[in-house]
């Protein structure tokens, strides 16, 4: 195959090495719990990753990306009394919070006026349970506060592409808060929004 052939979905000129990756999908975008499945027993089986560590309880980071989950996100909203729309009308960020409370709750106030300043709804926070039992001692003296943050689409974003920009931007901005504003701000990150 000469250098520019392109076959089915696999495209030369991308070709590149990477340790780590494995992609589940089904192709008309249907979500199942057997993709899910699947991802985690690819997750579980690769050996390199990408990241290795001499603590062998401590994990390297890895994890899976999915669709948001919509029927579980308005059960578990409905107890923290945030009011989710639809979905495509509302985003999910992960945060991951500095632990020192002071800095944190800079943070967390970066967030705030970062949303407000691009006149993005945030409609709440939601702290994410956690094991902290089975996380090794590396992983534990570095363990951040993680949270989603929901933020609402505004009636003047009439389609999708344009609300995710949106949140790119608005992303980009809090980080930029925080580095600048947070003393601490090193320990702060938002892993999506």
């Amino acid at each position: 195959m000469k250098q520019n052939d392109q076959q089915g979905l696999y495209r030369p000129e991308f070709e590149h090495d990477s340790c780590g990756v494995g992609f589940i999908t089904h192709i008309n975008g249907h979500r199942s719990h057997q993709i899910v499945s699947d991802a985690l027993t690819i997750l579980e089986n690769m050996e390199h990753r990408g990241a290795c560590g001499c603590d062998p309880e401590t994990g390297d980071g890895a994890g899976i990306l999915l669709q948001i989950p919509h029927e579980f996100f308005m059960e578990e909203c409905i107890s923290l009394d945030i009011l989710l729309n639809e979905p495509g009308h509302y985003g999910v960020g992960m945060i991951f919070f500095p632990k020192d409370i002071t800095a944190k709750e800079s943070c967390r106030a970066a967030v705030i006026s970062s949303a407000e300043r691009l006149g993005l709804p945030l409609l709440g926070f939601r702290k994410l349970p956690v094991d902290a039992s089975v996380v090794g001692e590396t992983a534990l003296a570095v363990e951040p506060s993680v949270e989603q943050v929901f933020i609402g689409r505004p009636s003047n974003i009439n389609n999708d592409e344009d609300f995710e920009r949106k949140l790119y931007v608005l992303r980009r901005l809090i980080s930029k808060t925080v580095s600048e504003t947070v003393n601490n701000g090193s320990d702060f990150y938002i892993a999506s929004m």
